[in-house]
């Protein structure tokens, strides 16, 4: 069976809604406050930026239904070595908070709070095959929204097409849209960092050593959404998204002890460090985020 070049870490941690996630596209009208004769005109009405944030939510709840659907694509292809465009094998996005989704044309959609998804599979070699997936808005300001994301691999490379709109750190802090909720940016280091330990000790009851190279014990984190990765200064990196990793290993096999190394690179985590040595002892301590 086909290894993936892509890993995708699980999405954690709770997230607090702007204003409740019901389906409420437009905010009210606020009501007028009178003015007197001799009183300045009054201020321009907030109800744009209102607008600017509730859009902002609807492109949130889309790029975490498309990294949802994109998780579970990921899953079956590493079962069944092919993408599937069979929505019923795939977890439907989040409903409104009130349990209530959007109509769907057939029973080749699935439907979410705000938008519907629709998913098709080109190719079927396992190297030369992606699965596309297009949200379409419906009803209020999501009505004539669209976007769409592809992945998979085109000649044994990975491919990746992800909408320019949906960008990962506009979604983090207080924007809290429906869907499953994004980790803290700190989690994604830590989270590698377990995946990369979990890769060592593999290795390990196979070999009777520890390797430096990431590829040959089988560590491969997952790019940013749209597909790049932090830069690397030096090829004893490996790059993810915002954090890059390195192992170091002393002592002779089988004695051998191994440090990993989560160094952020852009964004939030700028200069952030997390170490994980082979007897699971965390620097500075452990973030405490979900695998």
């Amino acid at each position: 069976m086909r290894s993936l070049s892509f890993r995708v870490t699980g999405l954690v941690s709770a997230m607090v809604v702007l204003g409740g996630c019901e389906r409420q596209e437009k905010a009210p009208a606020p009501a007028p406050a009178p003015v007197k004769a001799s009183a300045p005109a009054p201020a321009p009405s907030s109800r744009s930026s209102t607008e600017g944030e509730l859009r902002e939510r609807l492109r949130c709840e889309a790029l975490l239904g498309f990294s949802g659907l994109m998780a579970a694509q990921q899953e079956f292809f590493g079962e069944k070595n092919v993408w599937t465009a069979d929505v019923t094998r795939l977890p439907s996005p989040a409903a409104c908070t009130d349990g209530s989704r959007v109509p769907t044309l057939d029973g080749t959609w699935l439907a979410g709070c705000h938008f519907r998804y629709a998913v098709s599979v080109t190719g079927s070699h396992p190297d030369n095959s992606t699965f596309s997936v297009r949200a379409v808005g419906v009803g209020g300001l999501a009505e004539g929204l669209t976007y769409a994301m592809t992945h998979g691999y085109a000649d044994g490379k990975p491919v990746r097409v992800w909408p320019s709109e949906l960008v990962l750190e506009d979604c983090h802090g207080v924007r809290r849209p429906e869907g499953t909720p994004l980790p803290a940016p700190l989690c994604e280091g830590a989270s590698n960092l377990k995946g990369f330990f979990t890769a060592q000790k593999a290795y390990f009851g196979e070999k009777d050593r520890y390797s430096e190279s990431a590829a040959q014990v089988g560590f491969a984190p997952e790019p940013c959404l749209d597909g790049s990765r932090a830069p690397v200064p030096d090829d004893t990196w490996t790059a993810g998204c915002r954090f890059i990793y390195r192992a170091e290993v002393s002592g002779t096999a089988p004695e051998q002890t191994f440090r990993l190394t989560a160094r952020g690179m852009k964004g939030p985590v700028v200069e952030q460090k997390l170490m994980l040595d082979s007897e699971y002892t965390w620097s500075p301590a452990d973030p405490g985020c979900a695998p």
